[in-house]
């Protein structure tokens, strides 16, 4: 009996080291899986922001609800704090909640300034996307009306407050993305809301934005300041110009900043271009420069008398506003794309090379927009 013991144990040891290896192998996939199934059945924040299209009658699929974590968590982005309820109950009296065919959109409260710009255009192109007549109010965080208020000094958008945002059902809210299509319901209210980094092209790409100057009025100092500068920078040249072009003097404008990447040579074709396309007079090349002692700045302030290297302004409303009154624009980071699109006229150029691990949005606005360029 022993013995039999004994090669029992022996044949399960042989099996083991023999098949070991195999073993370890199926356990390892069995938990992976298993580790994914369990992630992607959790119901986490950021669920919701895979959508593709919204439908009716939303609050009856359970499913498609926030959790009261994810709920708490939204109102802390937002520095609301307001006991809200998974149900969504409004804590405020009906009467005060004006939401009769209203749909709000807002977003999330952004990191910079270059985010909060993105969700600001993004926010208006959907209003006017949606078309009149459909109660669509969009509405600022706190945090981001901060940050424009750098750039503009009137900003019609509303801020998203303890009153407003008790109105909605927000466990039934919709995060929009990149290229989330909506649909907006035929009665009732309805949460949408932008998500972290998000970039509305498609909506953007189909708004007049030179025509709405209403939404984007600069601050009175910061225009002063960048018009003093190009009226020192154009008596400096009609001082010295002997050939009579000062009449047709316009400028191109660039920003360069220490992290922006981007190869000297883009720059010089960029400039080269710039000044093949104007035939009306003389262009002046206006480069903001973050480091004016830096590789790039050296080199371009090394190669025309046409061309002024400037530090730039420590206030960001000032180079937004120089950048915006220049009449051509040279994009040498993402910030650079709204003055173009604020002032709707002259050409733009932006870099035409596309990462393949990163996104390239002036590539593809270039794509669509007339008068906007590819270099590489």
């Amino acid at each position: 009996m022993l013995r039999q013991l004994i090669n029992v144990v022996r044949y399960v040891l042989q099996a083991l080291r023999k098949y070991i290896k195999p073993l370890i192998l199926i356990v390892s996939f069995v938990t992976f899986v298993w580790l994914i199934v369990d992630t992607a059945h959790r119901p986490e924040f950021v669920r919701h922001a895979s959508k593709h299209s919204f439908r009716r009658n939303r609050t009856s699929d359970q499913a498609d609800r926030w959790d009261q974590h994810s709920v708490q968590r939204f109102l802390d982005l937002l520095d609301i704090d307001l006991n809200v309820s998974v149900s969504g109950e409004p804590r405020w009296p009906a009467a005060s909640c004006q939401q009769e065919d209203a749909f709000l959109l807002t977003a999330f409260a952004g990191s910079s300034l270059l985010e909060h710009l993105w969700h600001f255009f993004s926010l208006i192109a959907l209003r006017h996307s949606a078309g009149d007549g459909r109660g669509v109010r969009t509405m600022l965080t706190v945090t981001a009306r901060a940050e424009l208020s750098q750039l503009f000094v009137s900003l019609p958008e509303e801020v998203v407050d303890q009153q407003t945002i008790a109105c909605y059902d927000i466990p039934s809210a919709c995060i929009l993305n990149d290229d989330t299509s909506i649909e907006l319901p035929e009665g009732g209210s309805q949460l949408f809301i932008l998500n972290n980094n998000v970039k509305r092209l498609r909506e953007i790409l189909q708004v007049s934005w030179e025509d709405l100057a209403g939404n984007f009025e600069l601050d009175p100092n910061d225009q002063r300041i960048a018009n003093d500068i190009l009226g020192r920078l154009r008596q400096r040249w009609t001082q010295n110009d002997l050939e009579g072009v000062g009449t047709g003097l316009q400028f191109v404008g660039i920003t360069v900043g220490e992290e922006d990447g981007l190869p000297f040579e883009y720059y010089y074709r960029a400039i080269t271009f710039q000044r093949k396309m104007y035939d009306g007079g003389m262009l002046l090349v206006v480069v903001l420069c973050e480091n004016p002692k830096g590789t790039i700045c050296s080199m371009l302030n090394a190669q025309s008398e046409h061309l002024y290297v400037l530090l730039q302004n420590p206030d960001p409303g000032v180079n937004f506003a120089l950048m915006t009154l220049c009449n051509h624009t040279i994009v040498s980071h993402e910030r650079d794309i709204f003055p173009a699109l604020l002032r709707g006229s002259g050409n733009t150029v932006v870099y035409g090379y596309q990462d393949e691990y990163s996104q390239n949005i002036g590539l593809e606005l270039a794509s669509y927009k007339e008068n906007w360029y590819t270099i590489v």
